[in-house]
């Protein structure tokens, strides 16, 4: 993929829980106009776009998907820390071979509880458009979720312009439509010539 038409916003992730046991992957790219979705299942390739001018919303909704995997790594690594201690301080001393097999074990289950700590809280990432609501799951950290974001919010912005949002327009045509039919005219005055009178097909004039 060219560097001069993408740059690359996450890294391949899972795009389930377990990404262990998943070789279904995410990754996300960011375009000149828009953002790039891709898709890989280990033996094809999907993608999709999604154009700054019609992204509405993007949604962070924080989880316990950290605490979760804490737990499940906690558990293991203090029975592993219990079976190097037995081994390290008996009386009499104990096996060589067992306590390399029980740190190697304390290893194995300390270092991913470590960086799924020292990666922060997780959350799951939503991307609004008119038509559909997307997940990007590579965007499972609330820390990488608020940093793209803040880079991409500019670019919407410069997409859309100063247009106002999704249904503020026609608000603003409806409450316009009530202030003229509910207006009263004092007795004995005229009414104010209305400028559809004079021009049918002109559309009501926004304040």
């Amino acid at each position: 993929m060219p560097e001069k038409e993408y740059q690359r916003l996450t890294r391949a992730r899972s795009r389930t829980a377990f990404g262990a046991v998943s070789v279904s992957r995410s990754c996300l790219w960011q375009g000149k106009d828009h953002l790039l979705r891709i898709d890989s299942s280990g033996y094809t390739e999907s993608y999709k776009r999604f154009y700054f001018r019609d992204i509405q919303a993007v949604t962070i909704v924080a989880t316990k998907r950290r605490v979760v995997l804490n737990g499940v790594l906690l558990v293991p690594l203090v029975i592993c820390l219990v079976g190097l201690a037995t081994n390290l301080f008996p009386l009499p001393k104990g096996n060589a071979a067992a306590s390399i097999a029980w740190a190697v074990f304390t290893v194995i289950f300390a270092v991913p509880l470590l960086i799924n700590n020292m990666l922060g809280p997780t959350c799951t990432c939503y991307l609004r458009t008119a038509v559909q609501t997307e997940e990007l799951s590579s965007l499972n950290r609330v820390r990488r979720a608020r940093k793209v974001l803040d880079r991409i919010r500019p670019l919407i912005t410069a997409a859309q312009g100063s247009q106002p949002p999704p249904g503020e327009l026609s608000a603003r045509m409806q409450g316009l439509a009530q202030s003229f039919a509910g207006g009263s005219v004092a007795p004995g005055s005229t009414a104010p010539p209305s400028p559809a009178a004079d021009n049918p097909p002109a559309p009501p004039r926004l304040a």
